[in-house]
């Protein structure tokens, strides 16, 4: 053999690192991680639907709340209003609150007034934030909606806040104890 045969030879090639060996896995075990990876990304995903639902919950029941006190707003000043000759804005005013409160009905959100309503009745859906004494409550029952109670079909997603009024005690409580 000449030199040039050497050139093609075993001595022109030089020793190189070989890479690590690959962990070869059985297909159930890669399906298995694969399902790993799958059931991970879901969870997360959940996670963040509920965040973004009780995000829209939270904007909704603040929405309806605003609707409500628009509400109180309008039945307060109604007679100053048409006083002022502004019938006809009292009116519109009032069909926009209207159309408000279809556009939350449509999406499942309620605004519940529970004025006059037992505690028995309401007692789950209010946060009692005082009372009030006197003969002219029969029962306990509310005697002010502060913010109305909220629901998403049925379940509440902000709770009302309201005074409760109860019959006069004996200890001689005032009329008025919030």
């Amino acid at each position: 053999m000449s030199s040039s045969d050497d050139a093609f030879g075993w001595s022109a090639f030089r020793e190189r690192p070989v890479p690590a060996p690959i962990e070869l896995r059985s297909p159930a075990l890669e399906l298995a991680a694969a399902l790993q990876r799958g059931a991970r990304s879901l969870a997360a995903e959940r996670a963040a639907t509920r965040d973004a639902q009780a995000d829209a919950y939270d904007a909704d029941a603040e929405l309806a709340v605003l609707v409500f006190h628009l509400s109180v707003v309008l039945g307060r000043h109604e007679a100053a209003i048409a006083e002022a000759g502004l019938s006809d804005a009292h009116h519109e005013l009032c069909i926009v609150r209207n159309q408000m409160l279809g556009v939350m009905e449509r999406t499942g959100v309620r605004v519940v007034d529970p004025l006059g309503r037992s505690f028995d009745e309401v007692g789950d859906a209010v946060q009692v934030v005082g009372w009030r004494h006197g003969s002219d409550f029969p029962d306990e029952v509310v005697a002010e909606t502060i913010e109305p109670i909220v629901r998403h079909g049925v379940e509440v997603i902000r709770q009302g806040r309201v005074i409760m009024g109860a019959p006069a005690t004996d200890s001689g409580l005032g009329k008025e104890n919030a």
